[in-house]
């Protein structure tokens, strides 16, 4: 984790300015929480909590991570009505999971919306392993990343993402399309563990 990026994302929350924080969970997450019996998840970079809201609501186990003390305050707000034994909001270095001691792996579900796309390239690995180490066999990982962009540091391009997850992971699904937020190609992944 670069403290630049630290700085500007705690800088942001402090100021109320997160255009990326729609307070709505995607239709991709809402289908899989659909299909899937509740069990137990992990939402990366899980911000103000409203995708953690609706797997609660949805009957799942939910523990979030993020590394923005203001982001977890204001997820525990939203998620004050919940019983505290279903969830935990965890401080930390999403690229460090193995120094998390608060999460309780396995995962049937890790879900990513643009937390991995941003994180500093010498982590990729890192992270790509953490998330393969804590899925449970069987279980899905839901990755939402923007391609990069000419102007910025952020971005996975499709190649990126297969090579990072394709050797412990088997792509279910690929869905392209245009982030109209940020003007830049995006893709949804689903990713499952196999037996």
């Amino acid at each position: 984790m670069t403290e630049n990026r630290f700085q500007s994302f705690t800088e942001r929350y402090a100021k109320g300015d997160m255009p990326w924080d729609s307070g709505i969970t995607p239709p991709e997450i809402v289908d899989i929480l659909a299909e899937r019996p509740p069990g137990a998840a992990l939402d990366l970079g899980c911000g103000t909590g409203a995708v953690m809201r609706d797997l609660l609501l949805a009957g799942w186990r939910a523990d979030g991570v993020d590394f923005v003390a203001r982001a977890l305050e204001l997820a525990g707000e939203k998620l004050a009505d919940f019983p505290p034994d279903s969830f935990r909001l965890i401080r930390g270095d999403v690229t460090r999971l193995d120094r998390l001691q608060e999460l309780r792996p396995p995962y049937d579900l890790i879900i990513d919306i643009g937390c991995g796309h941003s994180i500093d390239k010498t982590d990729n690995a890192a992270y790509a392993q953490g998330i393969a180490r804590r899925l449970r066999e069987g279980g899905d990982f839901m990755l939402y990343a923007s391609h990069p962009r000419p102007e910025s540091t952020v971005g996975w391009t499709p190649t990126q993402v297969e090579r990072l997850f394709g050797s412990t992971l088997e792509i279910y699904w690929e869905q392209r399309g245009d982030d109209v937020a940020i003007g830049a190609p995006s893709s949804w992944y689903r990713w499952r563990k196999p037996f």
